[in-house]
């Protein structure tokens, strides 16, 4: 997209806009913009805000059953408890899995 006169162009603009008005929603940027003399629509909008979020690695659209890195370590860390919890302690659950490791070539 060309540059404005101003040096930025209207994806910028869009960021910048959001940054120092965090709850504003599409449609309040693109009015807000046309008053500065950038048209832009609010489809536009939340185009260029889910593409700044997506490279952030913030939100974007996730598969079915995928819970976030945090969740879903600690969900694994219950997992490994209740093995060991099970097994009669971490050391003879780590010993059975080294054998598995093993029967399995890993």
């Amino acid at each position: 997209m060309a540059k404005k006169a101003g040096g930025l162009n209207k994806s910028q603009a869009i960021r910048a806009y959001k940054s120092t008005h965090k709850r504003s929603k599409p449609k309040e940027i693109s009015e807000a913009l046309a008053k500065e003399g950038v048209s832009v629509t609010p489809a536009f909008v939340s185009t260029v805000l889910s593409t700044a979020r997506r490279k952030k690695g913030k939100g974007g659209r996730r598969g079915p059953g995928k819970a976030s890195g945090s969740a879903n370590a600690y969900s694994h860390l219950i997992q490994a408890r209740k093995l060991a919890d099970q097994m009669g302690g971490v050391e003879k659950a780590r010993a059975a899995l080294d054998a598995l490791a093993k029967i399995l070539g890993a």
